[in-house]
């Protein structure tokens, strides 16, 4: 089948369901390249088959209940409309990123990257890093010092930024930045070891990076966004780095999402209140332009505790809301093309608020285990059944 003509070739994949073109990659070495890199590929088969991605939410502090929900509309045929796990108490797991069809785990001591598609993962060695180790370190306190300490820490994950480079490198990349004043600097890892790149930058005024503000992966580009509105911008394979120097003035009680319209492929900022949510894209001349305007799904004040956006992706826009004397949730989401907003049902919210939200798009991108991964694999670890545990969870082929 490797001497046919592409279009022939991908005629007969097109026809495969997912769990058997995962399956058809392990056949041979064409195939795996072909099927894996090609992201042409990648796109039109996902595409044909409309595979929606997925919302997933967790205590920012790390947690041992991880919850998924498929982004899908009330006519999908979807019998679970969402799905849990439950690990061990004593093994707790945090995301740090996702990118492409790849998720940046940690679990217990161990920080992983992989593909809950295909079941493959790599272990990065991350006591080379300045932040990471910081941000996941033992805590010997206990009850609400504990508690207040982990929260102050995970505040500055977002400083961990997650690239996938799917069109050129084929590679990922591991990129934190390190924030000193007005100057900031990166440390960057590629699976295999911890280097602090020689690119600074000044941004010649002092503004944090946005807390609990995810960074946004962009045209081979890693962008954090600061509090006075500007972006920090990396791109980890060229290590070039720039300021753009854009203004946006946030008011009291405006909720912010930072983000990427896939469909225009340009930065987009989401202010909203509780009348009305703003969609901002960043055009030429670091100008934020408004691009939409969006009529807030009802919420009753009186029942309302508080709301957030959590996710968007250009197509869709999550929003998830908490109301009195209940743990539980509401999800929302409204679809761009068909102006509407959809329930997506309840979702358990922790009273403090602090749930990290990640939306995963699966892909067949490739990871390869290196030694360290075979022989934890090997040895039966308790932390590579978790982490099966948490890539089971995600399997869109059932």
């Amino acid at each position: 089948m490797d001497v046919l003509p592409l279009y022939l070739l991908d005629d007969i994949l097109f026809r495969l369901e997912l769990k058997s073109l995962a399956m058809m990659r392990c056949t041979n070495k064409y195939f795996q390249s072909y099927i894996s890199d090609d992201s042409d590929f990648q796109i039109a088969y996902f595409s044909m088959y409309k595979i929606k991605p997925i919302l997933l939410n967790l205590h920012c502090c790390g947690d041992s209940c991880i919850i998924c929900h498929p982004l899908v509309s009330s006519c999908d045929s979807m019998s679970v409309r969402h799905k849990d796990i439950e690990l061990d108490y004593s093994y707790r797991c945090s995301i740090f990123g996702s990118c492409s069809g790849l998720l940046l785990l940690y679990i217990n001591g161990t920080l992983f990257v992989a593909n809950p598609l295909t079941k493959r993962f790599r272990i990065i060695d991350h006591s080379g890093s300045k932040l990471i180790p910081m941000l996941v370190k033992e805590d010997h306190k206990y009850g609400w010092d504990l508690l207040k300490e982990k929260i102050t820490r995970t505040e500055r994950a977002m400083c961990v930024g997650f690239a996938v480079n799917r069109r050129t490198t084929k590679n990922f990349k591991i990129v934190c930045v390190l924030e000193m004043g007005t100057l900031y600097g990166f440390e960057i890892s590629d699976g295999c070891s911890w280097r602090l790149s020689e690119t600074t930058i000044n941004a010649g005024s002092k503004s944090d990076l946005t807390t609990r503000m995810k960074h946004v992966y962009l045209d081979d580009t890693l962008h954090w966004l600061r509090n006075d509105g500007s972006i920090i911008a990396f791109n980890p394979e060229t290590e070039q780095a720039r300021l753009i120097p854009s203004r946006f003035h946030r008011k009291q009680d405006m909720k912010l999402l930072f983000a990427a319209d896939d469909k225009t492929n340009r930065l987009t900022l989401i202010s909203g209140t509780k009348e009305t949510i703003s969609v901002y894209t960043l055009v030429k001349k670091s100008k934020w332009t408004l691009s939409k305007r969006i009529s807030i799904v009802s919420m009753e004040d009186s029942t309302l505790v508080r709301w957030n956006m959590v996710a968007y992706d250009g197509k869709r826009l999550v929003v998830r809301e908490m109301k009195h004397y209940t743990f539980l949730g509401f999800v929302h989401v409204f679809d761009m093309e068909a102006n509407s907003w959809e329930s997506l049902g309840s979702i358990w919210c922790a009273p403090n608020n602090y749930r990290d939200f990640y939306m995963f798009k699966p892909s067949l991108f490739s990871i390869e285990m290196d030694e360290q991964t075979k022989v934890l694999v090997a040895s039966d670890d308790q932390r590579i059944l978790y982490l099966t545990k948490v890539m089971g969870l995600i399997d869109i082929t059932k």
